[in-house]
């Protein structure tokens, strides 16, 4: 939802912007051509040279024949016959080489548009510089790569320019952390006297950051349009020098990046601001009373920070605000009626804060409203038709509470709106669906989680699954075996989830029949049988979860079909016989989920090429045998590897060293094709634990190769893993000592090498893992003195040292041999030390002491003196 609202958002302003400046280069020149005149022969040479370096697969060039290149399509040209324009966007053109310098020969082009298309990661070419009447560059989604020439900045009459969302269209990533093109230093920029627009998002300003010059003066003082998302920007590009001057700014976009101070106080200088875009950063603090000076703002998105306390009653004094998104951070207090004066407002977002209190009834009065977020907040009192009433614009509608808020609204109600997407979460909303959402025809987008939905009508869910494209009716009390009656077809749904409710029965027949479907949840229900062949039919399949249920049989053959696969998780069924071979084609498959069934097979021996993309492997609880095969090492970008409770033996293979995401702890590299709001779980034991791990995925690192047969030594390459999270070796038969270096695993949460033959002392390094909190060394034959640190000391439970007889020191309450003798003179020491520094500062016990010194000593010489007498006599 979050990235789709800013996709949304960024394609506004992209289009707004786009036409100003289109109509401004259009109306700079003179396009009066006349279809009496031809072009010039040498210019229409130099267009012929140009497209034979280029792919066009869709014939988008097909008119560029004959004499008149003026006519072509994409070709302006001036009253003089001239080649004046240049507009090929978004003709799915491709370029594998260098861009044909013979372009230059266009000398009165003033507006070139290269922007959706695909150069194939080829560099901008520096030629572009030398276009001496340019107004208007875009190059835009064209997968530009490499540095941006700095020849760029000669362009001296250049308005806009425009260099965003440069990729690679073979993959799928999130904009913000993907970038192509990069710019060492902005001195070109500023040198651009002339430019009005400018559009780096995406593209990679890290360098330029530490460029001295940033904190002089970066952008030219006419720049109206900033947009610099996603940039890998931090504090140090922005100051009050390199921004004091620019006071023209219309639109301001400085999302998707790296700052982490408080709200930037030189933006309250531009008065004519109409677009701020600051989210997703991690700026913090309060917002300032200052910004209610920016009275001509129509949107404002401060979403995704850490921004805190209440939300200032200044922005009510922003009386154009259109845009208002504030969600996502750490606002507390209620949300003010005065808010309700902000007619203008069409969007509305506060969700993803710690607002509590009433929702105002008064929202119902916002009659441009076509957004309204209102989820995960602690709201609390009711819901009622009074907060909607007069909504007649109203699109999207989501709500939900962690506190006490209850829906009250009458079933039989008549909304003014046709909703295109709702979502309700942890709401009472059942056991039946109400009529008033019943009615609504139009949903593409369909969310009621934990909403205590138990009834569904077949036929409304029919008509939903046809036409929407997003259904989620996870966590309800959906029961029994109603899917089973229901039979349609769908080539708009992408995603469905069902998971987390009571429904019995077979496999959902017609889920086969909904050829548009990217993922599918059906986790955590009752459902039995086989999974059936005809799930090889979604070819657009990317996320399969199937988890918890009672499936049997074979894992279908088909499904190493679905190519687009990056995550299948089928933990905890009852799946018998071997994985499919098939399953070397799942190219892209990141997440493979196969424990706690009865799989039966030596282990899979994937070569180098199959599966590149797997980072989760999950084979636990399951009767795999033989050896572990070396080709698992081919997979350097595996971060959990779980065999556990298998029937594993041979050693552990040295190559686990050559997990490079082990040994970083994180990747540069995205996770593919995980972006998505569901799905994506998977169940890992850790700690002795089952733990469900959702967004925090990420961050698990770990090798579990627990209760098998394995045997041999604990490899040294083991501790090259610096990353290592986790790492459970319990149950084995390894022998042979604790590496010396598992004191460099520094990241180390939870260590078990419990329940093995391991001998030799435990390392002293141990003591040097300060992020551990689970540790055991168990029933093993160590000996030797436990070592003592800071964290070793939190350990309190003498159990995690049982079972090794020779084990001694303080951690178990052991003393060690020579422990007695070594502290038996420091003691006499130390009492010797009291006694002498008590007489010293105590008077009158010196006196006693000396005088009962002196009293002894007179009592030995008389008895001395009488014995001497009598041994004379």
């Amino acid at each position: 939802m979050e990235m789709q609202k800013h996709t949304s958002l960024l394609f506004l302003a992209y289009v707004s912007g786009v036409l100003a400046a289109l109509e401004f280069a259009r109306s700079s020149v003179v396009a009066s051509y006349s279809p009496n005149m031809s072009c010039i022969w040498s210019e229409k040479q130099a267009l012929l040279r140009f497209k034979r370096g280029l792919f066009d697969e869709f014939n988008y060039l097909s008119s560029w024949v004959g004499d008149d290149c003026c006519s072509w399509r994409g070709i302006h040209c001036s009253t003089t016959s001239h080649v004046i324009e240049l507009d090929l966007r978004n003709c799915a053109l491709r370029g594998d080489q260098i861009i044909n310098s013979s372009l230059l020969d266009l000398k009165y082009l003033n507006y070139l548009d290269l922007s959706f298309n695909n150069f194939n990661e080829i560099e901008i070419p520096d030629f572009f510089g030398s276009f001496k009447e340019l107004t208007y560059l875009n190059l835009s989604s064209s997968n530009f790569q490499g540095l941006v020439p700095h020849h760029l900045g000669n362009l001296s009459t250049l308005r806009y320019l425009d260099l965003s969302n440069n990729y690679d269209h073979d993959y799928d990533y999130d904009y913000a952390y993907y970038n192509s093109l990069r710019i060492d230093s902005m001195r070109w920029v500023s040198g651009l006297s002339f430019l009005e627009h400018l559009d780096l998002s995406t593209v990679d300003l890290s360098e330029a950051s530490t460029d001295p010059f940033s904190t002089k003066k970066i952008f030219p003082n006419s720049i109206s349009v900033l947009k610099l998302a996603g940039c890998q920007l931090d504090n140090s590009i922005f100051s009050s020098v390199s921004c004091k001057n620019l006071t023209s700014l219309v639109s301001l976009d400085l999302a998707y990046n790296h700052f982490n101070h408080s709200f930037p106080l030189w933006v309250v200088n531009n008065s004519g601001l109409v677009q701020l875009n600051i989210g997703s950063n991690n700026f913090r603090g309060p917002i300032p009373k200052s910004l209610e000076s920016l009275t001509a703002l129509s949107k404002l998105d401060i979403s995704d920070n850490n921004f805190q306390g209440y939300i200032p009653q200044s922005l009510v004094k922003l009386s154009k605000l259109a845009h208002l998104y504030i969600d996502s951070n750490q606002f507390i207090g209620s949300l003010s009626e005065s808010y309700c004066h902000l007619s203008n407002l069409e969007i509305l977002s506060v969700s993803e804060n710690q607002l509590s209190g009433n929702i105002p009834k008064c929202i119902g009065e916002l009659s441009n409203l076509s957004e309204l977020r209102l989820h995960d907040n602690y709201w609390d009192g009711f819901v009622s038709e009074h907060h909607l009433m007069n909504l007649t614009r109203l699109k999207w509608l989501t709500i939900s509470s962690k506190s006490n808020l209850v829906l009250n609204i009458s079933s039989e109600w008549e909304p003014p709106f046709q909703l295109e997407r709702i979502a309700m979460m942890s709401l009472k909303v059942g056991p039946c669906i109400p009529l008033w959402l019943q009615r609504q025809r139009e949903f593409t987008g369909l969310e009621l989680r934990n909403t205590s939905i138990s009834i569904i009508p077949t036929d409304w869910l029919v008509s939903l699954v046809s036409h929407a494209y997003f259904v989620d009716l996870s966590d309800n009390d959906i029961n029994g075996e109603q899917l089973l009656f229901i039979s349609t077809h769908s080539n708009h749904l992408h995603t469905l989830s069902l998971s987390n409710n009571y429904l019995s029965g077979g496999f959902p027949l017609f889920i086969c029949n909904l050829t548009s479907l990217m993922i599918l949840v059906l986790s955590n229900n009752n459902l039995s049988g086989e999974l059936p062949k005809c799930l090889g039919n979604l070819s657009e399949l990317s996320e399969l979860d199937v988890m918890d249920n009672n499936f049997s049989g074979d894992i279908p053959v088909s499904l190493g079909s679905l190519g687009n696969l990056t995550y299948l998780n089928l933990h905890n069924n009852k799946f018998q016989g071997k994985l499919p071979l098939s399953f070397h084609s799942l190219a892209n498959l990141v997440v493979l989920d196969a424990g706690k069934n009865h799989l039966s097979d030596i282990l899979p021996q994937w070569t180098r090429e199959q599966l590149p993309f797997l980072k989760y492997l999950i084979l636990r609880s399951n009767s795999f045998h033989g050896k572990i095969p070396t080709q698992l090492c081919h997979r350097s970008s595996i971060q959990v590897l779980n065999l556990a409770e298998n029937q594993i033996t041979g050693s552990i293979p040295p190559c686990f060293g050559n997990f490079s995401s082990m040994i970083t702890g994180g990747s540069t590299e995205l996770n593919k094709g995980l972006e998505n709001d569901i799905g994506e779980m998977i169940r890992y034991n850790v700690k002795g634990s089952d733990l469900q791990y959702t967004s925090n995925l990420k961050f698990l690192f770990s090798i579990n190769l627990s209760n098998n047969n394995i045997s041999g030594e604990i490899p040294e390459e083991l501790m090259e893993l610096h990353g290592l999270t986790n790492l459970n070796l319990t149950g084995n038969r390894l022998t042979g000592r604790i590496p010396d270096k598992i004191g460099e695993l520094r990241k180390l949460d939870s260590l078990d090498l419990s329940r093995n033959e391991l001998n030799g002392p435990i390392p002293q390094s141990l003591s040097e893992l300060n992020s551990l909190s689970s540790l055991n060394v168990s029933f093993n034959d160590l000996s030797g003195r436990i070592p003592t640190g800071r964290q070793l000391q939190t350990f309190n439970d003498l159990s995690i040292y049982a079972g090794n007889d020779q084990l001694c020191g303080q951690a178990i309450l052991k003393p060690c041999a020579g422990d007695t003798e070594s502290r038996a003179g420091p003691g006499i020491l130390v009492g010797f030390l009291i006694f002498c520094g008590s007489l010293h500062f105590f008077e009158s016990w010196r006196y006693s002491f000396f005088h009962y010194v002196e009293h002894v000593f007179d009592k030995i010489a008389v008895t001395s003196a009488l014995w001497r007498r009598k041994f004379k006599n």
